[in-house]
Formats: structure tokens, sequence, C-alpha cells
């Protein structure tokens, strides 16, 4: 997947004092290899609120090590462009525009989002790795992005081990798959080992599906199927 098809050609940024409406545009091939949190957010959101600065702190205490590995994109449910700058100017990273309403609906309804703070993790690939990243970020602090950075979805098993019962490659044909799944969002029962992904067999986008109930249920309850 590339990331223009999604987030579009370019996203903005503010200037490094974070005191101006003015923003400069990035193309979007700067987040080219890097893992991407998309986070839905608003000025007007009590929840936002509390969630942002820590959100920001943690960004920033890991900037040092994966600033080019890591990026946060922020889509915005603000009610109008003074809210959406008076928002921005606390946030230390990247934003869909906020003229860019069609975009923000588009992304809303791909990753079901029904609440805000939402922060979705996609992997450099386009991957998801989290529906639920605040909730990384509540447990785990900066660590959650380092383990971002690892490609490790949510997991009470260890990813390499895990089996999926009733559930074979359509790459290589192993069964029952082992390890990570990715699991094709367009075709009906179409799965990928971790190792015929890489190897980039299909041509639809893929989705890893946790192996944890927790999370499992969290992703049903989203709409998102994740049934074998």
């Amino acid at each position: 997947m590339k990331w223009s098809d999604l987030l579009g050609e370019s996203v903005i940024e503010g200037n490094a004092r974070r005191d101006s409406n003015i923003y400069r545009h990035v193309p979007i091939s700067e987040l080219d290899n890097k893992v991407v949190a998309i986070y839905f957010s608003a000025h007007w959101c009590g929840p936002c609120q509390n969630f942002t600065p820590k959100l920001a702190t943690c960004y920033g205490e890991v900037q040092s090590e994966l600033q080019d590995r890591f990026e946060i994109v922020f889509v915005s449910s603000d009610k109008d462009d003074k809210s959406f700058n008076e928002y921005f100017q606390t946030m230390p990273w990247k934003a869909i525009p906020f003229s860019d309403r069609d975009r923000k609906t588009n992304l809303s309804e791909k990753f079901k989002v029904d609440g805000i703070p939402t922060l979705v993790v996609l992997s450099a690939d386009g991957v998801m790795l989290t529906p639920d990243g605040c909730d990384d970020i509540d447990s785990k602090g900066s660590n959650a992005i380092r383990s971002w950075l690892k490609d490790e979805p949510k997991s009470s098993t260890v990813q390499e081990e895990y089996l999926w019962p009733g559930v074979s490659c359509n790459g290589c044909q192993i069964n029952p798959l082992i390890g990570e799944r990715h699991k094709c969002s367009t075709c009906v029962d179409y799965n990928l080992c971790s190792a015929c992904h890489k190897k980039k067999v299909h041509e639809h986008e893929l989705t890893v599906v946790p192996n944890t109930l927790a999370t499992v249920s969290k992703l049903v309850c989203k709409d998102i199927d994740v049934k074998p």
C-alpha cells in the first residue's frame, strides 16, 4: 500500500516554535519506510485533551533514537479551522490538512473509528499493528512505540510460535498456519504466513490478525472481520 493512497500527496507540519497557523507541506514520501500512527482526535474532546500531552511526551522521548522510523499523523475532528489550529500547535507531529474533510471521513470509515481519541498504528508496509494504540501508550508509555517499531502486534503468546487451528496459508499451504497471520480484507478466507507476506505474493491489502482474545474482541466491536 502506498501512503499517498491513504493520506494524500502531502501532510502538514508547523514551525519549530508551534506559534503560527502557516504550515509547511511535507511530501508524503517522507513517511516511506516508517511506522505510522494515525491519530484521530479533536480540541473539544476532554479525553483527547488528557491523552495528547501523554502521547507528545512519549513521542519526544523516542525521537532521538527513532526519528527516521516513526511518525504520527493527526486527523482532526475539530469543528472549525480556529480550533484545529489551536490544537495542532500543541502537537510535534504531522497532520492531514483540516480542509481535506473527505479524507478525514474516508479514514474514519476505513478504520471503523467510533470514538476519539483513537490511535491506529500501521507498519511501514501499511499492515495494521494495532487499532488500540491509545491503550498501548497508557499501559507502556514510550515503550509502546518501541514495540511497534519491531512490528509486534499485541500478543500474550510468542507470535512466531502461535498456531491458528483450521487456518492455512494460501501461499505455502502450511496447515495450520504458524506465527503471524496476515488476512486479506478483500478476498474470502485468504491468509498468508509471515514468510509468504514478505514475498508480496498477493495483490490486496493484508491486515495482521492479533492472537489475543482481548484484542480480537475489540476488533469485532469495531466491525473489523477477524474470523478465519
